[in-house]
């Protein structure tokens, strides 16, 4: 199972992102040119090739040390906005000498994307809550999807959801606030090259301010709202 994982942030401090030193294009497409949700990239042709995020820019989250070799698995990932809407949109090309999808349950070959609108950080999962105060139910209900919105991506789905949106807010994965479409020609277990476009809604989260004035900033155990990110 291959698992790859593209973090994006919708402001970007320098002392505050995990490569300040790396800035991702995101291409704007003009507004009669919006990509449609077909499996199709035809849409994309217009975007520059410098926009495209390679092997080289992605995390093997289970192998983080292991240099890519692009006879084992290929990847490359354009991703779009449009002014006025608020999507990110996301085209996700690879190429994988044995695809791994054919179990019912989670064990699946994945794009993980994880959407930080506000660049709030802090762990998105219970193991890593930063005290120990809470227990493990709780602590995920209120860590994931609350930092951020995490997607696992299925690549691709074989008899369930696209994907699992990690939280309370699964909503997050389905329309009005996201959409998928595949296109490949292969079978579990076979090589071959995928194309997947999506769009997703970032989301913002404003945190409440403390009887006192305060700002809770990452506490993770203090309650949120969602809002949307971009106009």
């Amino acid at each position: 199972m291959k698992y790859f994982l593209l973090a994006v942030v919708l402001c970007m401090p320098a002392g505050a992102v995990d490569r300040p030193g790396t800035t991702f294009k995101i291409f704007q497409f003009p507004a009669d040119r919006i990509p449609r949700i077909d499996g199709n990239p035809d849409d994309w042709k217009m975007v520059p090739d410098d926009y495209a995020i390679g092997m080289d820019q992605l995390v093997d989250d289970t192998h983080k040390d292991r240099k890519p070799d692009p006879k084992d698995l290929d990847v490359k990932v354009k991703v779009g906005w449009v002014k006025g809407l608020n999507r990110l949109y996301f085209l996700y090309e690879a190429y994988d000498n044995y695809w791994d999808f054919s179990r019912p349950g989670l064990h699946n070959d994945i794009f993980e994307v994880v959407v930080d609108g506000d660049l709030s950080g802090g762990p998105l999962i219970e193991r890593f809550q930063p005290t120990k105060e809470l227990s493990e139910r709780d602590a995920h209900f209120s860590m994931h999807g609350v930092h951020a919105q995490n997607y696992h991506i299925m690549t691709p789905p074989l008899g369930k959801d696209w994907a699992l949106a990690w939280g309370c807010n699964s909503y997050v994965k389905n329309l009005p606030y996201a959409n998928a479409a595949y296109d490949y020609h292969f079978k579990p277990g076979e090589s071959g090259k995928l194309i997947l476009e999506f769009w997703i809604t970032p989301f913002l989260l404003f945190a409440r301010r403390t009887a006192a004035g305060g700002d809770p900033g990452g506490d993770p155990t203090h309650p949120r709202r969602w809002g949307p990110e971009i106009s």
